[in-house]
C-alpha cells in the first residue's frame, strides 16, 4: 500500500491522523510520514487498516 492509498482510505472513513494513529498504536507523526512518503507503509498496517474499514462499516 502507498501512503496516498492509505491517506484516501482514512479521509474515507472519516478520521484524522491522530484518530487513526489511536486506532493503530502508533503515533500521529507516524501516520503523517506514512502518507507522505517519508516511511513504506508496513504489511502489517495494510492487514490492520482491513480491519478498521470492516469494523468502521459496521457503526
Amino acid at each position: 500500500m502507498e501512503g496516498k492509498e492509505l491517506k484516501q482510505k482514512r479521509e474515507n472513513l472519516g478520521l484524522t491522523q491522530t484518530e487513526l494513529a489511536d486506532i493503530l498504536g502508533v503515533k500521529m507523526n507516524t501516520v503523517y510520514r506514512w502518507e507522505s512518503g517519508i516511511l513504506t507503509v508496513p504489511k502489517s498496517i495494510e492487514l490492520a487498516m482491513r480491519t478498521v474499514e470492516r469494523e468502521h462499516k459496521k457503526k
